[in-house]
């Protein structure tokens, strides 16, 4: 019962629920990184410890905002796990969770059994379904599901990566990206593209549509890129 080893930060504002949480998570072979009880002390450690992979939070804080606005932040700006705890199962609030996509949804109170089964099925999930990209853009560091990118745009000695929330622009090139992140569906479209082929929704002999924006194909890319998009 030792299997699960995640990073994981935890937002409760019941500070004995936490204490707890954090003994039965330790025990799980976890580390927590932190203890917040708000949404603002949330983000302020997210937005530092980029190490984090996964967030239990409380869809109740006793805040401004609730652990359903955080879960919205994370999935925006973070695209790591969480998993909602709740003294709460009413419809309206389960309803309101699930929009969310959580990877696990805990009715308090909780036994480290329903901890150990949703944590070792995300476990399991991770390893075969997510890859992500570690960027830092400026003074922020930023983990990113590879399969959210639309497409990475060269900027001289900079990249734009593009997914469908936000744009990052790191200091790095295009071949250096593709030998750090080899991945399927990325393809090196042009001198100054790298697209998403799951992502592409239209294509002529002249350009890809991807979220509505032309990405233009290179004459030397266009046999590959057809062998690509049939293979996949």
């Amino acid at each position: 019962m030792t299997n699960p080893s995640f990073n994981i930060l935890i937002v409760e504002d019941e500070l004995l629920i936490a204490e707890l949480l954090k003994e039965l998570l330790q025990d799980l072979n976890n580390t927590v990184v932190g203890i917040v009880k708000t949404y603002d002390a949330a983000v302020e450690v997210l937005r530092k410890n980029p190490e984090i992979d996964l967030v239990m939070l409380d869809i109740n804080l006793n805040d401004h905002k609730s652990g359903i606005d955080l879960a919205r932040y994370i999935e925006a700006q973070h695209a790591i796990p969480f998993i909602f705890l709740t003294s709460y199962s009413d419809q309206k609030t389960v309803e309101e969770a699930a929009e969310l996509q959580p990877h696990a949804y805990l009715i308090k109170p909780f036994t480290q059994n329903d901890l150990f089964i949703s944590l070792s099925l995300l476990k399991n999930r991770t390893k075969t379904d997510e890859k992500y990209v570690v960027i830092k853009d400026g003074f922020v560091t930023y983990r990113i599901r590879l399969r959210d990118i639309l497409w990475i745009k060269s900027e001289t000695i900079y990249i734009e990566i593009v997914t469908r929330t936000k744009k990052y622009l790191v200091r790095n090139s295009l071949l250096r990206f593709l030998e750090e992140y080899p991945d399927e569906n990325l393809f090196r479209a042009h001198k100054s593209y790298i697209v998403n082929l799951s992502c592409i929704e239209a294509a002529n002999a002249h350009y890809l549509i991807i979220n509505g924006t032309q990405i233009p194909i290179s004459r030397n890319s266009k046999k590959e890129l057809q062998k690509r998009l049939k293979s996949s």
